[in-house]
């Protein structure tokens, strides 16, 4: 993400973390910068004027700014977060699979094939 691309009017997506995710939010919020400084900007919804209700994040590094540990991950598009979750998906799955499988579980083709996409 770039400082360029946060302007004002600008919809980012919001994917909660830590907290947030632990106590049962799990939908991914969809919001507006409403208001941009030179070090840090706020989300919220349209219209919203009071700051205390608004979501602040830092435009050096695209974090929520907070006193304790950030309840949200800023992202651009959904997209991004769907893609976020399913190569997260993907690497559990592979290395479940590598953890429990013995040497016999593969023949010596599937493991010359996994060892060149490995490789890449």
């Amino acid at each position: 993400m770039s400082k360029e691309r946060i302007k004002v009017g600008t919809p980012v997506f919001l994917k909660p973390v830590n907290n947030a995710a632990r106590y049962g939010r799990k939908d991914i919020l969809e919001k507006v910068v409403l208001k941009k400084g030179r070090k840090y900007f706020y989300v919220g919804n349209t219209g919203e004027t009071e700051t205390r209700r608004m979501f602040k994040f830092s435009l050096e590094d695209m974090k929520q700014v907070t006193e304790y540990s950030a309840d949200w991950e800023l992202y651009l598009s959904k997209q991004e977060i769907i893609n976020q979750e399913e190569k997260r998906k993907l690497m559990f799955d592979i290395r479940s699979f590598f953890n429990r499988c013995s040497s016999s579980d593969l023949t010596l083709d599937q493991l010359i094939k996994v060892h060149s996409i490995i490789s890449e």
